[in-house]
């Protein structure tokens, strides 16, 4: 039996465990180059899209590459072969290779990087070490007449609507009347153009997560019998779990100077020369902050947590003097190093989803800049 991977299944479940609606302002997340590809089979991941990444993927004939830093960041004027950028958009675009990036939507999601390094780290009851500012949840209002509830409600519900955290199928109901109008251009369901009509509805509300939005709309006018259906989308204060800057966790047992470097050091695997310490560790170490990648605007909120060790990948000149003038133990592992746990994470969030059968997932270490 042949398994097959349809792109738009696999492109939705990154964006599930990846919400694009997390990007910053700067970022360019998503297909960095689209080949119009109805299945996939072969798929490389690989932290950036590097030119011997590229060949690697040409060289094993993958159909998709995946990373966590985009090819494309500004806009392109030209496509020009005599640019490295140009040059790798078009080796990926002639043999029919995708490349698709989930960057800092990644970096903030509740499943994403930041909980694959607490993982690695090994930290216990790690939450999000500053909630996020994304979006919020929205609440979802709809009428709908008595006979067409359930059919309604459960197009809904399968289109997303209801899913708040742990919960699915999640709304509430009330009875309603409806009034209305037809106009003589109108196709009404009930009534007459012209004629005043009234019909017993309910009234249905749910929880609504913005990726969920669009095809939650999409769906109520397809299923829905008036010609106009009454709903209403209002944002509501309450925030997704799980999603925000870096991670706020501790180890089970307090460790000393010696047992922290070394812990660091091989849960990353690299030597200790390569950690970089401002300040000094505790005696007793326990309660730790992490950030992946560039680690600046953790400083703040890792001392406002009280944390007592921050571990990042890098600081600038001034943050780091910042830190050390707050009394904020940091340490620095690289950039590379502090994100490289993305390609075996990855792999196993799309493990849980796809079988081996179906999917061909293959991974690149390869050259990294420190």
């Amino acid at each position: 039996m042949i398994f097959l991977v349809l792109y738009r299944t696999l492109q939705k479940y990154l964006e599930e465990i990846a919400p694009p609606y997390l990007e910053s302002d700067w970022d360019n997340s998503g297909p960095q180059v689209a080949t119009n590809q109805e299945t996939v089979e072969k798929i490389l991941i690989g932290l950036d899209p590097t030119s011997e990444f590229i060949e690697e993927g040409i060289s094993r004939e993958s159909d998709l590459l995946i990373t966590h830093h985009p090819l494309i960041f500004s806009e392109i004027e030209k496509l020009d072969g005599g640019t490295l950028t140009g040059k790798k958009l078009m080796d990926l675009a002639g043999h029919g290779i995708g490349l698709l990036a989930i960057h800092t939507p990644f970096d903030v999601s509740a499943r994403g990087l930041s909980h694959a390094l607490a993982e690695r780290l090994k930290l216990e009851e790690a939450t999000p070490l500053e909630p996020s500012s994304a979006p919020n949840l929205i609440k979802f209002t709809v009428f709908v007449p008595e006979a067409e509830e359930e059919r309604v409600k459960e197009a809904l519900i399968q289109s997303g609507a209801g899913e708040v955290g742990n919960y699915r199928d999640s709304y509430y109901k009330s009875g309603a009347e409806g009034n209305f109008r037809p106009t003589a251009d109108a196709d009404p369901s009930r009534g007459e153009a012209g004629g005043a009509e009234k019909t017993k509805e309910v009234r249905l509300e749910f929880l609504l997560s913005p990726r969920h939005r669009s095809k939650v709309v999409s769906t109520l006018h397809g299923v829905h019998p008036y010609e106009e259906p009454g709903f209403s989308l209002e944002k509501t204060e309450r925030r997704e779990p799980g999603v925000g800057l870096g991670r706020l966790g501790e180890w089970r047992d307090a460790r000393g100077p010696d047992e922290v470097l070394s812990l660091v050091a091989a849960g990353l695997d690299i030597s200790r020369g390569k950690i970089r310490l401002t300040g000094k560790l505790g005696e007793e170490t326990k309660e730790i902050a992490i950030s992946p990648g560039a680690g600046g605007a953790a400083v703040t909120p890792a001392i406002n947590s009280e944390a007592e060790l921050l571990i990042t990948g890098e600081l600038d000149y001034h943050e780091r003097s910042d830190a050390r003038e707050r009394g904020l133990t940091v340490i620095e592992v690289g950039h590379f190093h502090s994100e490289k746990v993305f390609v075996p994470w990855l792999k196993k969030l799309l493990r849980e989803q796809f079988s081996p059968e179906a999917l061909s997932i293959e991974l690149y270490g390869g050259k990294n800049v420190e």
